[in-house]
């Protein structure tokens, strides 16, 4: 970006070479320390860019490689001053912009993020403007490997950090420190335990002595594998007792929505704009509103030169004024918004179960209408306790016959 800048201001020409030789034209330039740019093919006929002062020095190279050379635009202050050399105002102008722009380049203009998986890039932006990286920030002044540093102390979660600013660019990439996976503690003896009643249905023991088979009925909390295993021998020894046990399981859950629902309507929005340059909001409107009772809506636009994003931008809040009011809720329409609750909870609560069947009941008081849904799922019911070793009781657990096997 600040390259074009240059570029605008020594003043460039854009032309056309045409010939037996256009190539050799421009190996010639090239071997002669000439500043040459955007050289391609446009409708058959090769076109570059060149400064206006070596622009004038290559009619050597022209005849030589013997081809023509035909200025297609001219690009930059020198042509713009000539053309504009009896409005000394807009020269003051123009010289002021590229004095602005020459002082701004020291700021920060826009900091990109790459690399986050799971850390929120808000909390990693906010942290980097504590310790000094912010839109806004003078570069001179800043120590960009303390700021990395110091963002890191503070994040535990990342694994490594580097900030590179490229002119006013500032690019911070990062990489997450790996998870530990969850090891279970294997010399420390547990029991497993059913974390709900249920129906066994099928029972896998990869450790442990199993004191259910498929087809019991157990309650929550109830002992199914016990980390009591004895030998051949008749010694005991205490594992750490680990199983999968699928159950069949009942769910019941009552969603309700009320008669006279609640709504909300808006008014015609109320505009508040401000203009923000390097971080500092500037406002052009004096619109008061209070956001938590209203619904405020934020847009901002920024402005671009070069396809590159200035630190200038207008942000504009549309404040919807909300009123609240109830309106009556029909039996469809309180049928519909229930099972949609219900696959909700389906979705969301028993992602890990098998849901085989649902019994729905629908019904209505004078306030609200009811669903009342029971799940049928298959699941595992299985979790590990802790025993500890001090206070074990090492008698073999007898478990109770069923009725069934007696």
């Amino acid at each position: 970006m600040l390259l074009n800048i240059l570029r605008w201001l020594q003043g460039y020409v854009c032309f056309k070479i045409t010939g037996k030789f256009p190539e050799r034209f421009i190996n010639i330039v090239t071997k002669s320390g000439l500043s040459i740019w955007n050289t391609g093919r446009v409708n058959g006929d090769l076109c570059a860019c060149m400064y206006v002062r070596d622009y004038r020095n290559i009619r050597p190279f022209s005849k030589k490689s013997r081809v023509k050379l035909k200025i297609n635009k001219k690009v930059g202050s020198p042509f713009f001053v000539r053309k504009y050399k009896n409005r000394v105002g807009v020269l003051v102008g123009a010289l002021v912009f590229a004095i602005v722009i020459f002082v701004m380049s020291n700021f920060v203009w826009t900091i990109e993020i790459t690399g986050l998986q799971t850390i929120s890039e808000a909390k990693v932006r906010q942290v980097l403007c504590d310790n000094g990286l912010y839109i806004g920030a003078y570069i001179p002044t800043k120590s960009f490997k303390i700021i990395g540093r110091d963002t890191m102390l503070e994040l535990d979660d990342i694994g490594w950090m580097s900030i590179n600013v490229i002119d006013s660019h500032a690019s911070v990439e990062i990489k997450e420190k790996a998870k530990s996976p969850n090891v279970d503690n294997y010399h420390q003896p547990a029991n497993v335990k059913a974390e709900r009643d249920g129906l066994i249905l099928k029972i896998n023991v990869a450790e442990g002595e199993a004191l259910f088979n498929s087809g019991s009925a157990v309650v929550k909390d109830q002992l199914l594998v016990s980390s009591v295993v004895e030998d051949m021998l008749g010694g005991v020894t205490l594992v750490r007792a680990n199983a999968k046990v699928i159950a069949q399981t009942k769910r019941q859950m009552i969603f309700s929505i009320e008669k006279e629902h609640p709504r909300f309507s808006y008014e015609e929005p109320k505009s508040r704009y401000a203009f923000n340059i390097l971080g500092l909001k500037l406002p052009l409107s004096f619109t008061f509103a209070d956001e938590k009772e209203n619904l405020v809506r934020y847009k901002t636009e920024s402005v671009t030169l070069f396809d590159t994003v200035l630190p200038l931008s207008l942000n504009t809040q549309s404040i919807y004024k909300k009123a609240q009011y109830k309106s009556p809720v029909t039996e469809k329409e309180a049928n519909d918004i229930l099972y949609y609750y219900s696959s909700l909870y389906e979705g969301f609560e028993l992602c890990d179960c098998i849901v085989t069947d649902r019994k729905c009941a629908f019904s209505e008081t004078d306030t609200h209408y009811i669903l009342d849904v029971t799940y049928t799922c298959e699941e595992d019911i299985a979790y590990q306790q802790d025993i500890n070793i001090d206070k074990a009781d090492t008698e073999r657990v007898t478990p109770v016959q069923d009725k069934k096997s007696e």
